[in-house]
């Protein structure tokens, strides 16, 4: 009897373990991607990067080009507080995402995650109008901005961020790839619109910033800024060395 139990146990384990390898596997196979690697280096150390995590061979015009022919668009969600409408407009919303649900022929993925809020953009611009405000109206502003630079700085908040991966695998290369994705991002767009759901497609700059965050969380930095500041330049001249040369 007991060697009976044991085994009935061993079975269910390698069950289980067999069936969440197996939904990892088809999940990145429906993508068009490999399965997700992380690969060891000298000394124990993990080479973590977006090509052996995600097979993600380049990014252009906001389309992510995959390994093995694969391409992708990501889309930011946003959506009325359904919580705060009334019973007949959330039964409206609801029978509106199940229409559209069921017009959609392609395969489209769901992310959420929480990123520390970037108050970045917010405390420049509070800075930069405090100058044209009155006396009282400044120090507001000026206090605003060094509480938003607080919470930034401490990484004391965060938002919770929706997305839409669009997959589309195919041969005949990336122009027709990003035809067809926009047009599956019309589409679906269009068929959230009734839902109260709006879509908004990543830049290039953006779609490499969510991917900095998912191997990076929990950190303010992102990738498009070190660009702009020309990591990715052979040469890089500061201002203060241009205005000296001059």
């Amino acid at each position: 009897m007991l060697a009976f139990t044991i085994t009935i146990l061993t079975i269910s384990v390698l069950v289980g373990v067999g069936t969440w390898l197996y939904l990892r596997f088809d999940a990145a196979r429906q993508l068009g991607e490999a399965a997700p690697v992380v690969t060891l280096g000298a000394g124990n150390k993990k080479q973590i990067n977006v090509k052996n995590i995600w097979g993600i061979e380049d990014v252009k015009l906001g389309v992510l080009i995959l390994e093995g022919n694969g391409y992708c668009i990501v889309c930011r969600v946003s959506a009325a507080d359904f919580w705060l409408l009334a019973d007949f407009e959330q039964d409206d919303v609801e029978d509106a995402a199940t229409a559209a649900m069921r017009q959609i022929s392609f395969p489209v993925q769901c992310l959420v995650t929480s990123q520390v809020l970037d108050t970045r953009a917010a405390v420049e611009e509070l800075r930069q109008g405090a100058d044209r405000l009155p006396g009282m109206l400044k120090e507001m502003a000026n206090a605003r901005a060094d509480y938003l630079n607080a919470i930034a700085r401490e990484k004391a908040a965060s938002a919770r961020q929706a997305y839409l991966v669009i997959p589309y695998h195919t041969v005949q290369g990336y122009d027709h790839a990003l035809r067809e994705l926009q047009a599956r991002v019309v589409n679906l767009a269009s068929a959230l619109t009734s839902a109260k759901v709006s879509m908004e497609v990543l830049s290039s700059d953006a779609a490499v910033d969510l991917l900095g965050h998912l191997i990076n969380r929990g950190r303010t930095w992102r990738p498009s800024d070190a660009v702009r500041n020309g990591a990715m330049s052979f040469y890089h001249v500061s201002e203060r060395s241009s205005a000296a040369n001059g």
